[in-house]
């Protein structure tokens, strides 16, 4: 009888979380930054991913820092838009009419530089995001929550969005599991998910909940365990800068 018990047990457990798992998967959560200069030959439509998150019934979107630097023009050369920006907006990849308009970009600075070299350097203390106000939300995205609670190590988290290579069909669902926090950066390890990660950046990193942890920075392949490494940015820093504003 207990094992019949137990075996219930698990089977309840098991239907629970595939029926989190599913109804997560459903939630419109990914976008993707259309990135518009007045001078249009810098403009970028497809220049990673954002996403949009809440705090005290204001409403606020997040991409990753390095974005920049593959969307930007020749007169920026910080973290600053220096009046060329047009317009930024996030839409999911598979629909533009579904689309957020961003205001105004919330963390500018005249230290960060706009080049690879810069992030190189600077890794261990690179704070790899960008924070906008919103000026409209037409979209079916309702902004995500932030998650406060540590992760847990081998936890199941998923980075939600589009690599370049991805079609245009619903949003990515790619599954990984948590190994271990370096500085601002949480290692994670791929469990399923493409081996190529270009244009994944700035995708949200979620837990089975729904609530963001992370927002994706960098990867690659482990050469001594042949494994997938996504580096996902800590939404710690993120967080705290939009509870200041507050």
């Amino acid at each position: 009888m207990k094992i019949i018990i137990a075996t219930a047990a698990i089977f309840v457990a098991l239907l629970m979380s595939c029926s989190t798992t599913e109804k997560l998967e459903n939630r419109a959560i990914g976008l993707i930054n259309n990135v518009s200069y007045t001078n249009t030959k810098f403009s970028n439509p497809n220049a990673g991913n954002g996403f949009l998150v809440r705090y005290k019934n204001k409403d606020y979107a997040i991409t990753a820092k390095h974005v920049l630097m593959i969307a930007k023009t020749d007169q920026m050369k910080f973290v600053d838009f220096e009046g060329e920006l047009k317009q930024w907006k996030l839409h999911p990849k598979n629909d533009s009419t579904s689309y957020v308009v961003l205001d105004k970009l919330l963390n500018t600075n005249k230290k960060d530089s706009l080049t690879w070299s810069y992030m190189d350097t600077h890794w261990n203390t690179y704070n790899d995001w960008l924070v906008f106000s919103v000026k409209e939300n037409n979209s079916k995205n309702i902004p995500l929550k932030f998650r406060k609670k540590p992760l847990i190590k081998d936890e199941i988290l998923y980075a939600v969005g589009w690599t370049y290579k991805d079609t245009l069909e619903k949003q990515r669902f790619y599954k990984y599991k948590f190994d271990k926090a370096e500085g601002n950066y949480y290692n994670l390890i791929q469990i399923n998910g493409p081996k190529g990660l270009g244009g994944l950046s700035g995708a949200p990193v979620v837990d089975k909940t729904g609530k963001v942890v992370g927002l994706v920075s960098s990867g690659g392949e482990n050469e001594q365990t042949k494994e997938i490494v996504l580096q996902a940015t800590s939404i710690k820093n993120a967080m705290d800068f939009i509870i200041e504003l507050d």
